[in-house]
């Protein structure tokens, strides 16, 4: 196969497939950021051995058919990114907007320093996901590690498996949400009451995303007040 091979439908060039085999990030960055400004989807083959692949990007559908190194959808910002295999550390590290779906397991710090966006994690995520989390969604089908949602201040994580220690450390806002069981609650964290938002919210995520589990299974979890410090 060529390294680049556009596919056409009705003589019109709907996706680009890459085989990132022998090739840079930065070859590879610049290829998928030439295919979205056509308005073509990209699939990307053999990418086990890049880092920082489709950073930045404000829109586009990028499919990874194959694990992926550290740091992918660095600072996305509207782009719908797919892999088909595991992530590496620090996956949709700083995203603005979009979306990314990993369908095996992500490595440390997944979605760290999120402002916006979706990012569902059908496996295991490592320890630190989810820290200094500012806006947007984290969902995990599986387990996490330890000191998930450490500083959050915004947005949501759902852990549909077991935490492990110090589960929402130093939280100030935000809600995390965990089916199973966590080793440890961290500082300033209590249990609440799900309410029906909540249930609703959690239904329409696990119905998005294909997840089977019910909302009522799931413990809500929040800061202790306002002010962790004190």
């Amino acid at each position: 196969m060529s390294p680049s091979e556009t596919r056409k439908v009705q003589g019109e060039s709907t996706e680009i497939l890459i085989d990132c085999k022998g090739l840079t990030f930065k070859e590879v960055n610049s290829k998928i950021r030439d295919a979205v400004d056509k308005g073509l989807k990209v699939t990307l083959l053999n990418a086990e051995h890049l880092y920082g692949l489709a950073a930045g990007l404000q829109d586009g559908e990028i499919t990874i058919k194959s694990s992926v190194g550290d740091y992918i959808g660095l600072l996305n910002a509207g782009a719908k990114i797919v892999i088909e295999g595991d992530a590496g550390d620090f996956i949709g590290d700083n995203s603005w907007k979009g979306e990314i779906r990993v369908k095996g397991n992500a490595g440390y710090g997944a979605g760290i320093y999120s402002y916006g966006g979706n990012l569902i994690i059908y496996g295991d995520a490592g320890d630190a996901a989810g820290q200094l989390f500012k806006g947007g969604t984290l969902i995990v089908k599986g387990n996490v590690g330890d000191v998930v949602g450490l500083y959050m201040v915004g947005g949501e994580i759902v852990v549909v498996g077991d935490a492990g220690r110090e589960l929402g450390d130093y939280m100030i806002r935000g809600t995390i949400y965990l089916r199973g069981e966590c080793k440890s609650l961290g500082h300033n964290t209590k249990y609440d009451k799900l309410v029906g938002e909540d249930l609703s919210r959690l239904n329409s995520l696990l119905e998005k995303y294909s997840i089977e589990a019910k909302a009522d299974e799931f413990k809500k979890i929040v800061p202790l007040s306002k002010n962790p410090f004190g």
